[in-house]
């Protein structure tokens, strides 16, 4: 379907499922610094294999890490109908014990192990290799990975006192560390990060390797989830006006290339992991360092394409949630935005939803955005409570494609990349970085950047002759963050990044009052009018499935159980994982 960009990997220890195997068995990959680190070639090539360990699903573990916020609810609406196998995660209950934990811990510490290999390999270079541009820009790209993994378990794991793995190691002795401090963690990981921000150019070639743009978004964002946006704006600051060189970024602006498949690495593409449909295709479909992933299975329709009678390949299992679906299709349009009216002129009808809705998500009255083939309503029933699907994660609108099995040899070998930081993410961090440190003007100002090229309202008190405003006054921190908080990050943000909503909703200190919020609305659905096909077009008609506020047919509640669940007591890290407790002597 597309190109790679990126190299074939040398799978250094791809086979390795613990830790700890490592130590009981010898690899014949790892070979002595002074065997094998002899030239930048041989070094590059187990650099490739860091690259290669953030295939595995469970970097992110998207799958999963939705249902523990407000963004999705697992399958059926309605007390009582959640799927079972994601109650763990929806109710805030995954154990120590829990297999899936296992693996969102040693996933990340396999990249942190191939990056301490390539470290050393490259410190154990001679004078002259380290003189060598490409040692630095490899270096730093180790950097920066070891210090991603390290940031990464220090936001999800035991309020951040994890283990610091600054080397391989070679003997039991060595693997047996203790924990370390918050504080000690943040400060290891810093210090990796300002290494890569340093040392890597503004601008990599190829994109999909890390550069100093993506350094210094992840240590403005770890800035921020401190509290301290002082020091996170001066990094978020100079991604977005290129202060210390040219970044190349930029906000996209033609809309039919977000969230589609079509543009991978586009203008504001910060840090993205790269998949692909046509490489390795043997793999088994639960290989976690496969190059294709399972997410177009967990969010394609259920079911037929209703035109076509192609099955679609979905399980409907990962669905945005009511109140998600009715922000995105309610959001205020831009009556100026030519973009806005379907026949291109500003005196002609109005879109049925906005134009961030259509590229976000799939709903019965979206009778203008592509979805396999043909339109919404014409795909699927949208009925019941399925009313409306993430589109993200599928394939749904690259030309003849009518269903997932025609990417690959299964939905689940889907080759949709995975965005894990853009430069919309950063400007609306940098917004809050700005409102908390009273320039409100300066926020608002980033918030309708974003909100201008999805065709929206802007903020603010009066209109233009350009555009539409929403006519209220954000001039305090309040107003602003209440926007941002549940408004501008989760619609602009949902479903991308690492734990990104989860993360915010704990630092910001709302998740339990947000979850019992949410568990008091109520919605409903109804039938929806639609034109088929058929020449000439046909009236039909969807039963029970356009979503609306408030009582009614096949009425519900969502996160009763969620909110019933959470408990403010760990501030929703998980614990050490127990494969690490039982094999680690000095963790207890």
């Amino acid at each position: 379907m597309k190109k790679i960009v990126l190299i074939l990997i040398v799978v250094l220890i791809g086979s390795m499922q613990s830790c700890t195997e490592y130590l009981e068995e010898s690899n014949p990959n790892n070979l002595s610094t002074d065997t094998y680190w002899t030239t930048l070639d041989e070094s590059e090539s187990n650099l490739t294999s860091v690259y290669g360990g953030m295939l595995d699903s469970y970097i992110l573990d998207l799958e999963r890490e939705p249902y523990r916020c407000d963004i999705s609810h697992p399958q059926t609406r309605g007390s009582g109908n959640i799927n079972l196998s994601w109650v763990p995660w929806y109710q805030q209950t995954v154990q120590f014990d829990d297999s899936d934990l296992q693996r969102r811990w040693e996933s990340k510490y396999r990249v942190i192990w191939r990056a301490n290999q390539v470290i050393e390999g490259l410190n154990s270079m001679t004078d002259v290799l380290k003189a060598n541009p490409r040692w630095k820009q490899q270096m730093g790209q180790a950097r920066f990975f070891r210090g991603l993994m390290h940031f990464y378990l220090h936001s999800e794991f035991n309020q951040g006192k994890i283990i610091i793995r600054d080397k391989v190691p070679t003997t039991v002795a060595e693997y047996a560390k203790a924990l370390s401090t918050s504080q000690e963690v943040m400060d290891f990981f810093r210090a990796d990060l300002e290494y890569a921000y340093a040392n890597l150019p503004a601008q990599m070639l190829p994109k999909t390797r890390a550069d100093a743009g993506a350094a210094a978004t992840i240590l403005g964002t770890s800035y921020l989830y401190e509290g301290k946006p002082l020091l996170a704006k001066v990094y978020f600051n100079d991604i977005i006006n290129n202060v210390k060189g040219d970044y190349g970024y930029a906000l996209q602006q033609d809309v039919s290339k977000m969230f589609n498949g079509l543009a991978d690495f586009n203008s504001e593409s910060i840090l993205e992991i790269n998949y692909a449909d046509n490489i390795q295709t043997e793999d088994n479909v639960f290989n976690e360092e496969g190059f294709t992933n399972r997410m177009a299975r967990w969010t394609a329709p259920q079911g037929k394409n209703l035109e076509n009678g192609e099955t679609l390949g979905g399980q409907n299992t990962m669905l945005p949630a009511a109140w998600l679906t009715y922000e995105y299709v309610k959001e205020p349009m831009d009556t100026k935005d030519v973009r806005n009216h379907t026949n291109g002129l500003l005196t002609g009808p109005m879109r049925t939803i906005p134009l961030r809705a259509s590229q976000s998500i799939a709903v019965v009255n979206d009778e203008i955005s592509p979805y396999y083939g043909f339109k919404g309503p014409q795909v699927t029933n949208f009925g019941g409570t399925f009313f409306s699907y993430l589109k993200k994660y599928t394939s749904h609108a690259i030309p003849g494609i009518t269903n997932e099995f025609q990417t690959g040899t299964s939905p689940q070998k889907s080759p949709r990349n995975f965005v894990v930081n853009r430069l919309a993410g950063v400007y609306l961090m940098q917004a809050e970085c700005l409102a908390k440190t009273g320039d409100y003007a300066g926020a608002v100002t980033l918030i309708n950047k974003i909100r201008a090229r999805w065709g929206l309202k802007l903020l603010g008190p009066t209109s233009t002759a350009a555009n539409d405003y929403d006519g209220k006054t954000y001039n305090d921190e309040t107003s602003i963050m209440n926007q941002l908080m549940y408004k501008e990050y989760p619609l602009e943000l949902s479903f991308e990044g690492f734990n990104t909503r989860f993360n915010d909703l704990r630092r910001w200190g709302v998740t339990a009052q947000r979850l019992l919020l949410l568990s008091t609305e109520v919605y409903s659905v109804t039938d929806y009018t639609y034109k088929t096909t058929a020449t000439p077009a046909k009236t039909a008609v969807r039963k029970n499935s356009l979503l609306v506020k408030g009582a009614g047919n096949l009425q519900f509640t969502e996160f009763v159980e969620s909110s019933a669940a959470w408990s403010a007591k760990d501030l929703g890290y998980f614990p050490i994982p127990q494969n690490e407790t039982l094999n680690n002597s000095s963790i207890k």
